[in-house]
């Protein structure tokens, strides 16, 4: 987290002159370790870098919800354990996410959390046939529907009504979103199923 200038009311980050800053994805191809301070917001996102590099992350919570870090605030001095290398690496899935038009690939990108195919702010039913690789798993109406990872379960997914899921579990959740039937509900599923 960096501090703001807030008496100057310009919301943009006053940095230390006397640190040395350097470009971070440089940094990731030489670094043991990413330590994120925030929140679950600051892990997500520095997971995709992070991942890209495979450097293990450590979150240490700055904010009230941290679902994700290992350390909060007051827990600083658990630090000093790294450099003794008296730690645990704890793997977690992630979604490799494409979006395909006509046969053509139009966005890719990896997921810690989850993935969610939504109406959009277009008030209208999105109606949705699922399939894996055993066939038709079901047919979803509704606002759309969430995919997450273990990690993800208690995020959107959870708010949709979705199970919460051991974080380094196996599996894959899709949780409706506001679903049309009384029939709709989650499913969890094995990822060598997909």
């Amino acid at each position: 987290c960096l501090p703001f200038d807030l008496e100057q009311g310009s919301g943009h980050a006053e940095l230390p002159r006397d640190l040395d800053y350097r470009n971070m994805q440089d940094e990731l191809e030489r670094a043991d370790i990413l330590l994120c301070f925030g929140g679950d917001g600051t892990i997500l996102h520095a997971a995709r870098d992070a991942n890209a590099h495979n450097v293990p992350i450590l979150g240490v919570n700055m904010g009230s919800v941290g679902f994700m870090a290992e350390l909060e605030h007051s827990e600083l001095d658990m630090l000093s354990q790294l450099s003794k290398r008296k730690y645990t690496i704890e793997p977690r899935m992630m979604l490799d996410v494409s979006v395909l038009r006509e046969g053509r690939q139009v966005y890719n990108n990896i997921a810690l959390n989850d993935a969610v195919v939504s109406k959009g702010s277009i008030a209208r039913v999105v109606r949705l046939d699922i399939f894996t690789e055993e066939g038709r798993l079901t047919k979803v109406g509704g606002d759309g529907i969430i995919v997450s990872t273990p990690t993800g379960s208690t995020g959107y997914s959870m708010a949709a009504g979705g199970p919460i899921v051991e974080p380094t579990a196996k599996n894959l959740l899709l949780t409706p979103i506001c679903p049309h039937s009384t029939r709709s509900s989650s499913y969890v599923l094995s990822p060598e199923h997909i």
